[in-house]
């Protein structure tokens, strides 16, 4: 998941460019992310351990969003200030990248891939917090459907689940609405491709010591564990540039809308490849936590087009 998306990404209407591109872009981006969730498993079972794939994830990505600067022309120095702040959001990217595959070395893969997506709610009251505003009756309500969507989530199946997995997706998730709050309030004039460098770069290095010391990268034994770990590495760290040249055809708002397609990817990709079926339960809370974040969002676009010219 894009850690966040400053103002500075040029809208839609300053770089006119096709429609279908942009959601077909932001389809394959969220695809690519809930992919990556679901080939964990295979990852873990051939023999590797998350902090190993995150890791390599974080270097791949790096190289990636770097080469992708440099091509594009923008160059990756910032100032001291601007690197201050990403060298504390890139350990809060160390965390994300870690948690949004972690918790499946212990629950669920569809469970895993919702609990991460507490976030949405968690900026929005963020946000408000700040901003010092009201959320209003529509907000209020989505944000009561999404951590009831939670409650109902684990309160059935909370004594048969491994609390860690809990605490990492949800510590994850955390992480990741921390991380998309500060950058939306504090960096909105930093470029986004540079700054995600930045952050990148400092998760890489966190992850990498906390590897080296913990008793180091530890590779896959299987070749099923080969395909689940480049699975991994490839389709997260290929999807983030999809997903911000998406916001260059369409905008935003409606790319960070069909970004709610990951979670329904992993579940998707976990039933076909692993026969992983989600209990009533689980399916009936997170209807309701992407319920909510689909009304908020809804919301948002519609407060959108009143403030509009």
């Amino acid at each position: 998941m894009p850690s966040a998306i400053p103002s500075s990404v040029p809208s839609p209407t300053e770089r006119p460019q096709s429609k279908v591109t942009g959601y077909i872009f932001a389809a394959i981006a969220s695809i690519g992310l809930g992919a990556a969730v679901a080939f964990s498993r295979a990852a873990y079972d051939g023999g590797t351990d998350p902090l190993s794939i995150s890791a390599v994830r974080g270097v791949y990505g790096a190289l990636m969003v770097g080469t992708m600067c440099l091509v594009l022309g923008r160059g990756l120095r910032v100032s001291w200030a601007v690197w201050r702040q990403c060298l504390w959001l890139g350990g809060l990217v160390s965390f994300m990248y870690y948690g949004n595959i972690g918790s499946v070395q212990y629950i669920p893969i569809g469970l895993a891939a919702l609990l991460f997506f507490i976030y949405p709610p968690l900026v929005a009251i963020i946000m408000a917090a700040w901003d010092h505003e009201r959320l209003g009756t529509v907000k209020i309500t989505a944000l009561a459907t999404s951590f009831s969507g939670l409650a109902v989530m684990l309160g059935v199946d909370l004594e048969m689940l491994d609390w860690r997995g809990v605490a990492i997706g949800l510590t994850a998730g955390i992480a990741c609405a921390m991380n998309a709050s500060w950058i939306g309030r504090k960096m909105q004039h930093v470029d986004p491709f540079v700054m995600t460098f930045h952050m990148t770069v400092v998760a890489s290095v966190i992850l990498i010591v906390i590897a080296a010391v913990t008793g180091g990268i530890t590779l896959p034994v299987t070749q099923m564990g080969w395909i689940g770990a480049l699975g991994v590495i490839f389709f997260q760290g290929s999807s983030i540039p999809f997903f911000y040249a998406a916001i260059g055809h369409i905008g935003a708002p409606k790319a960070s809308m069909l970004n709610n397609l990951q979670p329904v990817a992993s579940i998707i990709i976990a039933y076909f490849l692993f026969t992983e079926a989600m209990t009533l339960s689980q399916i009936i809370g997170g209807s309701m936590v992407l319920g909510g974040i689909l009304l908020m969002q809804w919301q948002d676009s519609r407060q959108g087009r009143r403030r509009a010219p």
